[in-house]
């Protein structure tokens, strides 16, 4: 994760109105405040880019509540999701119907177009997962349903598992490893939320996002060179004819969608890397195990070759 702000290098003054703006300038309109612990005040805030729609952010420090009533969601009213893992005291928290303590090391999910309510005394803090609806593929309803109910999924464990793991081991750049991670985590994110729900909202989401899932899946493979579209079909549970029908309704057949999906991916790494990488490299990471192909895919689709394309973008 990145440190956006840490106030202990700064005055006590000046602390609670850095720590304001720091928050404001990430996440959604709130009341938030700020206390001290045996007369210190500190927190610091760190966020970490998983991609587009998804990223994780941690708050700690000394006391901390954050208040988003019906003013503030008329203000803004953002259309995602955040799954909160509870660090270092315990918090209270009001939600969708939900009035309760959550103890360390547990979860919390918040609708963002909803009222909600969260204190935590103390040193202590949250390390969210925030993923935009449009990436989590589920509905509103699905996820207030699931708000009171998530300790009765099987992979409650599993998840709080993996967001304490996130953004431990250091930052990973932007390319396919930050891609396949943050489609890992919503993948996780929307089986933790489906899995709480009751039985008939489960079958509903997973039938009405299954072209999202199958696009994630593809997005997290692209590296993989015998990705096809009877490996997605196999992963998901359906034959070939069904998977063809759904792709088809959206315009494209799995394979343009795979190929276009590794060129892009290829000619951001190549613009990003200017001549510190070979186009070899590049095109084997995006799942390419012939350079010349690579290359005459590239040309026939940016009008440019590899190579050249990597050039223009060199750093002097």
């Amino acid at each position: 994760m990145v440190v956006v702000l840490d106030t202990g290098s700064l005055p006590v003054a000046e602390r609670v109105d850095a720590v304001q703006d720091a928050v404001a300038n990430t996440e959604i309109p709130a009341i938030n405040r700020f206390g001290a612990h045996h007369g210190e005040l500190w927190h610091r805030l760190s966020v970490w880019d998983l991609g587009a729609g998804v990223h994780a952010t941690r708050v700690e420090g000394t006391g901390l509540s954050v208040t988003r009533g019906p003013k503030h969601i008329r203000a803004a009213a953002p259309e995602r999701v955040g799954l909160g893992l509870q660090l270092g005291a315990r918090g209270r928290f009001s939600h969708c119907g939900m009035d309760a303590i959550l103890g360390v090391g547990k979860l919390g999910l918040t609708d963002g177009t909803s009222a909600s309510d969260y204190a935590c005394r103390g040193i202590g803090g949250t390390k969210l997962v925030i993923i935009d609806y449009e990436q989590l593929g589920l509905r509103v309803d699905t996820v207030r349903a699931a708000v009171t109910r998530l300790e009765a999924s099987p992979l409650y464990g599993l998840v709080i598992a993996h967001i304490a793991a996130l953004g431990e081991e250091g930052d990973i750049p932007a390319g396919p490893a930050q891609l396949m991670l943050g489609s890992a985590t919503t993948q996780l994110v929307r089986a933790l939320i489906t899995t709480a729900a009751d039985a008939r909202q489960q079958r509903d989401d997973l039938h009405d996002t299954l072209y999202l899932r199958m696009t994630n899946f593809a997005q997290q493979h692209l590296g993989d060179p015998t990705l096809d579209a009877e490996k997605i079909a196999r992963a998901h549970h359906i034959s070939l004819r069904q998977l063809y029908s759904i792709w088809a309704a959206q315009g494209v057949s799995p394979r343009q969608w795979i190929m276009t999906s590794r060129l892009e991916g290829a000619r951001a790494d190549l613009a990003r890397h200017g001549t510190t990488v070979t186009v070899s490299a590049v095109a084997r990471q995006w799942g390419f195990v012939n350079a010349a192909h690579f290359t005459r895919r590239f040309r026939a689709a940016f009008g440019i070759s590899p190579r050249e394309w990597q050039r223009t973008h060199n750093r002097p």
